[in-house]
């Protein structure tokens, strides 16, 4: 009996030891795939318009999805109505995400970005992106892409 006990309590702990805490966040960008939920904050420098300059935030809603071929997509849809989509290529290297392609957005804006860091648990997620925007509205863009799932 005393056995099935201790048994059952080393069973019942098992949970909390594939959760460690301490524990590097995961560096395959397979952890980023599927829905997030959060904020997309910038800060924007150098716009041909002064207005445009300073800081913009709104609430969206990420859609990632990494394929085999080494190209990530986030499909962006803002509370606002504004939809994003940003694609390229990346590829590990000394263990660091590096990515970097085009973006392009429903009000006309677009342009080259790149990844300049990243965090990513099973349930959170950052990624700091440099901008640069293209066209009618030229910017220089430090954007954070965050966000939380269950």
């Amino acid at each position: 009996m005393r056995s099935l006990i201790m048994a059952a309590a080393m069973l019942a702990c098992l949970p909390a030891l594939a959760q460690n805490p301490a524990e590097r966040p995961s560096r395959d960008v397979s952890v980023l795939a599927g829905r997030w939920n959060g904020a997309h904050l910038e800060q924007r420098s150098n716009c041909l318009t002064a207005g445009n300059n300073g800081f913009h935030g709104t609430y969206s809603e990420y859609s990632i999805h990494p394929d085999a071929g080494n190209t990530l997509g986030i499909d962006e849809a803002g509370v606002t109505g504004l939809t994003c989509n940003y694609v390229g290529v990346y590829r590990q290297e000394n263990g660091d995400l590096v990515w970097s392609g085009n973006h392009t957005c429903s009000d006309g804006r677009s342009g080259p970005f790149e990844l300049r860091s990243r965090f990513a648990l099973n349930n959170l997620m950052s990624l700091r992106l440099s901008i640069q925007l293209q066209g009618n509205e030229r910017c220089s863009i430090d954007a954070i892409l965050s966000g939380a799932r269950f």
